[in-house]
């Protein structure tokens, strides 16, 4: 699994197209029987969910269906498709006397796996062991066994030997015939599943594929807990958990529970497995989803009726309250950090309320939101003996002490809509200029109604610290530049006030140097045998501003430069390690030294590989007393360095003329010697690198009818 990658959706297999209609007769439609598909590509970043809808046709193909007309019918449920005689999907409808797609899923899951490789450059061997595949379902076995009570198991029935494709790319249809040719007769239920397992292949986006409530799973190169049970889930007829991040204003700078201000993050749930590589406990709406809480294990809230919450890691007893709530299903449960949960502490312990909406985009709409009740800190549980108010007046909930029995939860009947007392700032004083990048940010005392929870201080709109609701001052780590403070004071139900911001610059440092100073080869500039032409280029900045700056070559005098010089022009002597480095100072007093690193400079006269006709022509003004011509087309002149600047020294006159340039194997771009006077042992072309490396340069002459001539007096580089 990969967080880096954004989501994908996985478009393009197959469309069947009806036999178009005679001319001006009636549009001609078609039915088919099959099962409706959904797959969900598994990148684990934070992007939507991207399904892709099909029906798999009772005579094996397969035909995209426009993701609407799947509303309300479940996949793996049997269907009737109509299309239009130009092939288009015009109807969707399940079919008679098929069930709604309530199967269990108790029982032992059977799992064949198909590994594939391309047809060049994978090693079957190099593929994962049947042993492998053993282990890692073992595991996946272990983490269901355990949080659905032993009433969901998974076992290897088969371990196919490695299968050769032809298919290119990421071709999930092609890896899915293949696997399913591969693997022969399975049987045809929610219990036995077909994984296909290939080499990562970055152009597929996601690290799993899998159809929700089917039997195949796609691995892209992963053989993980986390991705396997993860798909698996999907297979089961899971979708995804994820985290509801909100904002008391549209600026979206104080985070709240729940607001207006709201975006979804997917798979930012911490601990279920469908959310981003967890494998804590899987949430009650889930286990409810896969018909595992049992009797008692689920009911709606009364409004004022105080029950208590099992605590989830135990397995058994009331563990789940539902609220409806306009288009919102609310699930709440009890977490006490137990069993499973217990690597994921940092998350909290008390109530996780997750909801579903009718009214989410249509990515998420099949998904859980997990709402964030404490933002500040990271910790997302409602702790015991907390309460709080929806702000849309649609729900409230108080929390109890937990007990050995559970957490106590009462939902409706609780009501706060007042915010904590207006307070401002008392230091720093709004536009002060600080010398520490750690200052400590006071205020007014605050009051509350009920109490105050916390408060925040905000740098730039994000929390910096958190302090107790009855704290007047807190150290906060502010860095170097001009930023906006401001404090926020919440109380247990997510009424916040909020001081006016003001604005601080921090410098606690000396000007800083970003790049360091750097040399690279001065293009046109004269080369000698004692000297190689460069320019030292920097940045330099600081949050005050420069107020002095000087710099050496080598430890040698300072020279004094302007504040607002970047760069100059000096010369490395060959074969010797050399290194530029500033003093600096800012306006406030900050010293430092900025020391750029060391580099040495080589001077090659004899200009590297020659191929081709070329001649040797001798001057006194030449390096070494001479240099090679040619007035061949295709002659060329070839270099190899290790370093990360590389120039060609030649001589330009009205007879030069084109070059291409190529750097390793490849054609970089071309270059004109031509110049209407003479001009010798100049650095006509340069090519700089990011960072040092191994590199072969090639200059190869164009030898035009008006301008043949290519001159190569020598070749220099910098490591």
């Amino acid at each position: 699994m990969s967080s880096r990658i954004r989501r994908s959706a996985l478009f393009g297999a197959a469309v069947l197209l009806a036999t178009p209609a005679a001319a001006h007769a009636a549009p001609a439609t078609a039915t088919t029987t099959g099962v409706l598909q959904q797959t969900v590509a598994d990148t684990f970043g934070a992007g939507p969910d991207r399904v892709r809808t099909t029906v798999r046709t009772d005579g094996g193909a397969t035909v995209d269906v426009p993701g609407g007309l799947a509303e309300g019918i479940t996949p793996g449920v049997g269907v009737t498709l109509t299309r239009r005689a130009d092939g288009t999907v015009s109807g969707l409808a399940r079919r008679t006397g098929i069930a709604a797609g309530t199967s269990p899923v108790s029982g032992t899951h059977h799992l064949v796996f198909v590994p594939v490789h391309g047809s060049a450059g994978t090693d079957p061997a190099t593929l994962p062991t049947a042993a492998d595949f053993t282990t890692v379902t073992a595991s996946v076995d272990r983490y269901y066994d355990t949080v659905t009570g032993g009433a969901v198991r998974f076992t290897v029935d088969r371990v196919l030997a490695p299968q050769k494709l032809t298919a290119t790319g990421c071709d999930t249809a092609a890896l899915e015939n293949a696997a399913r040719d591969a693997a022969g007769a399975v049987t045809q239920d929610r219990f036995h599943h077909l994984v296909v397992y290939y080499p990562y292949d970055a152009t597929c986006g996601f690290a799993g594929l899998a159809y929700v409530g089917g039997q195949f799973v796609w691995l892209n190169g992963y053989k993980t807990t986390q991705v396997l049970g993860h798909e698996l889930g999907h297979n089961l007829g899971l979708w995804h958990s994820d985290g509801y991040h909100c904002y008391a204003e549209p600026a979206r700078q104080t985070p709240v529970p729940l607001s207006a201000n709201c975006t979804v993050e997917g798979y930012a749930d911490p601990w279920d497995i469908m959310g981003s590589r967890a494998t804590g406990e899987l949430t009650a709406a889930h286990l409810d989803q896969l018909g595992l809480l049992g009797d008692g294990g689920t009911q709606p809230a009364a409004a004022g009726r105080r029950v208590v919450l099992a605590p989830l890691s135990g397995g058994t007893g009331l563990r789940q309250l539902t609220v409806t709530a306009g288009t919102r299903t609310y699930y709440l449960e009890y977490r006490d950090g137990g069993r499973l949960d217990q690597p994921y502490a940092r998350s909290g312990t008390g109530l996780a309320v997750r909801f579903t909406d009718t009214t989410l985009d249509s990515g998420y709409a099949h998904d859980h939101q997990l709402v964030s009740y404490h933002p500040e800190d990271g910790t997302i549980t409602l702790k015991p003996g907390e309460g709080w108010n929806d702000p849309g007046g649609a729900l409230s909930i108080r929390t109890g002490v937990a007990t050995a029995d559970g957490l106590p939860v009462t939902v409706g009947g609780v009501a706060d809509t007042t915010a904590p007392t207006a307070f401002t700032l008392t230091g720093p004083a709004a536009g002060a200029s600080l010398t520490s990048t750690t200052s400590t940010v006071t205020w007014t005392p605050v009051t509350d109604d009920s109490t105050v929870a916390a408060i925040t201080v905000l740098v730039d709109g994000r929390v910096a610290a958190t302090a107790s609701g009855t704290a007047t001052a807190t150290p906060v780590a502010v860095p170097d530049g001009r930023h906006t403070l401001q404090a926020v004071a919440t109380d247990p139900y997510g009424n916040a006030s909020r001081t006016p911001a003001i604005t601080v610059t921090v410098d606690g440092t000396a000007p800083a140097g970003t790049p360091a100073p750097a040399a690279i080869p001065r293009v046109g500039a004269e080369v000698t045998t004692g000297g190689i032409p460069v320019r030292v280029a920097w940045g330099l900045t600081d949050a005050n501003g420069v107020a002095r700056q000087r710099i050496a070559q080598d430890g040698a005098t300072y020279s004094t430069l302007g504040t607002s010089v970047r760069q100059i022009d000096a010369t490395a002597k060959p074969g010797v390690k050399t290194r530029w480095q500033l003093a600096v100072a800012d306006r406030i007093g900050h010293t430092g030294t900025v020391s750029g690193a060391w580099t040495t400079a080589s001077l090659n006269t004899r200009g590297g590989t020659f191929s081709g006709a070329w001649r040797t022509v001798s001057g006194r003004s030449l390096l070494g007393g001479s240099e090679q011509t040619s007035t061949a087309k295709g002659a060329a002149v070839s270099y190899t360095f290790t370093g990360r600047a590389v120039g060609l020294i030649g001589t330009r006159d009205s007879g030069s003329g084109a070059v291409d340039v190529y750097v390793d194997g490849a054609k970089f771009g071309s270059i004109t010697l031509y110049n209407g006077v003479v001009s010798s042992r100049r650095l006509v072309y340069t090519l700089v690198w990011s960072g040092a490396g191994k590199h072969t340069v090639t200059f190869v002459n164009q030898a035009t009818a008006k301008h043949p001539k290519m001159s190569v007096d020598g070749i220099v580089s910098l490591s």
